[in-house]
Order: structure tokens, then C-alpha cells, then sequence
């Protein structure tokens, strides 16, 4: 009986991805390119919207740094704008980071950070026009970006992510979207 259950549930995995009209679920994205970088990846995928191919290009990390039973993770997104570009950064709600605890380090100490009450307390943390440029700038330079807090669970958090990959990732990365002529 278990077997006939396993079976059925493996044949209606399929179906059960579409909708009731049988189109694609939201998560319909197909990747086209995939390099990894150290812990970078760049990354471009597309999808149909209306009959018309959407092309999306975009830098990413995801730092699972608690697995379950207390799950917790964090990530960024560098993704090309109209003009310029957003860098996004996924922190959980509940988090809270100590005052210097959002920084890149450098040979010679902190050459970037924000206090941001946003990026601190797990709210919104998203840089676009010239800050996210200045961001930008700093991470293509190396070092490693230095993460103390306490997650959601209470925890005390210290990540380090280390930037000495990212000028490639982010080369890799303008290629590809200047090829989907995607850039701004």
C-alpha cells in the first residue's frame, strides 16, 4: 500500500506544478548560464511572459548558516537596473546586527559599512544609485565582508564572506548581461 502511495504521489509531482489552466507556475525560470565563483554565483535564466521571452541576469550568494530544526540564512542579489544597479541583501526578520557588524574588512580595516537601520534589523536592506556603486566598488577591491548578530533565534552570528572571487564573478556577470543586453 505504501508503495501504490509512493508511486501516485511520484506521477502526480508533475500535474500538480501546473495550474488549473495547465500553465507554468511562477517558478518556471530556466536557467541559460551558471558560473561559480568562489561562493559567487552569476547567474541568467528566462522565462515566457505573454508569449514573450524575459531574460534576467543577476550575481547571488545564499549563506545557510543555521540548517533546521532553527533554520536561518542570509543572501544577496546584485541585479542590473535601469540605471545602475541594486544590490539586495535577504536577512530574516528578528535579526539584529551589532553597530559595526554590517562591513567589508580590507587589509587595512573597514573600507565599506552601513548603518542602516533597515540592513541592522533584518527590514529591508537594498542599495541602488551611487550607494550601491560605492558598495559595489568596495567588493570588486576584496577583503571579505565581516557579518556579527544575533539571528532570529537569538543566537550570536559571526559570517564571513570572503570578496577575493568577486571581481570575476562580477566580469562574468556584465558579459553575460551585456550579451542580453541587459546592462544599463
Amino acid at each position: 500500500m505504501r508503495a501504490l502511495a509512493l508511486c501516485l504521489a511520484v506521477l502526480a509531482g508533475p500535474a500538480l506544478s501546473q495550474d488549473r489552466q495547465g500553465n507554468d507556475t511562477p517558478g518556471d525560470w530556466r536557467v541559460t548560464h551558471h558560473s561559480v565563483f568562489g561562493i559567487w554565483n552569476s547567474m541568467c535564466d528566462m522565462r515566457e511572459e505573454a508569449g514573450t521571452p524575459v531574460r534576467r541576469c543577476y550575481l547571488r550568494r545564499v549563506d545557510v548558516f543555521s540548517p533546521r530544526p532553527e533554520f536561518a540564512a542570509q543572501f544577496l542579489f546584485v541585479t542590473p537596473e535601469r540605471e545602475g544597479y541594486r544590490v539586495s541583501f535577504g536577512i530574516e526578520p528578528g535579526t539584529f546586527f551589532a553597530l559595526d557588524g554590517f562591513r567589508i574588512e580590507g587589509t587595512e580595516g573597514t573600507d565599506w559599512q552601513t548603518r542602516r537601520p533597515g540592513c541592522l534589523s533584518g527590514l529591508s536592506c537594498n542599495f541602488t544609485g551611487p550607494a550601491a556603486e560605492a558598495l559595489l566598488e568596495a567588493m570588486r577591491e576584496g577583503g571579505a565582508f565581516r557579518f556579527t548578530f544575533r539571528d532570529r533565534h537569538g543566537q550570536p552570528q559571526d559570517l564571513t564572506w570572503p570578496l577575493d572571487d568577486f571581481a570575476a564573478a562580477w566580469a562574468d556577470f556584465q558579459g553575460q548581461a551585456a550579451q542580453r543586453g541587459l546592462l544599463p
